[in-house]
């Protein structure tokens, strides 16, 4: 699997600060993770999340950012991805931005899964911005909410597990083997 042989690759952790983003229409909220991915080697969390302008539209033509939450460290330390982490977490080049009708849907392909697009979407709901991760799950199309990456000493993967809530509101994964 492509992740796997990518996985084995990473050795580093990311040592810098995510800088703040402005839009030239305003101050954006500040970025809303869509979905995240952990490791089974420590609490860490790798976000994928969307930076947003005052009416819930995404901000720039790369609107989804990707970094690092510590949570080894803290409750708010934030970090970028290394460029050597990039091929395992990073995203594609392309983020196609789209309006919708009931909102704003960018989609982004993870470097690891370019087969398997993700699609962000944003709505205003009672006020406020609503993000959310779509892509396949199984059979369906359904909510992405977390993936999980269960590692083996040294550098290798032994599954991956897609976790998310179905059409029917039920969870619903997916386990990815070797």
């Amino acid at each position: 699997m492509f992740l796997e042989s990518r996985l084995g690759t990473l050795t580093a952790v990311a040592l810098t600060t995510v800088a703040t983003l402005a839009s030239a229409a305003g101050a954006p909220v500040p970025a809303q993770s869509a979905f995240f991915l952990t490791r089974s080697e420590n609490r860490n969390q790798v976000h994928y999340a969307l930076r947003l302008d005052e009416a819930c539209r995404p901000v720039g033509t790369r609107p989804v950012q990707v970094y690092w939450l510590m949570l080894e460290r803290g409750p708010s330390e934030v970090e970028e991805l290394l460029g050597v982490e990039q091929p395992v977490y990073g995203l594609e080049d392309s983020q196609q931005v789209e309006a919708t009708e009931d909102g704003w849907r960018v989609r982004v392909s993870l470097r690891a899964f370019p087969s398997r697009p993700v699609d962000i979407t944003t709505a205003r709901v009672d006020g406020k911005c609503q993000v959310q991760a779509w892509t396949k799950l199984g059979n369906n199309v359904a909510r992405l909410e977390h993936v999980f990456v269960k590692t083996s000493w040294p550098f290798s993967v032994d599954f991956v597990r897609l976790d998310g809530v179905g059409p029917d509101g039920k969870p619903v994964h997916e386990l990815i083997r070797q």
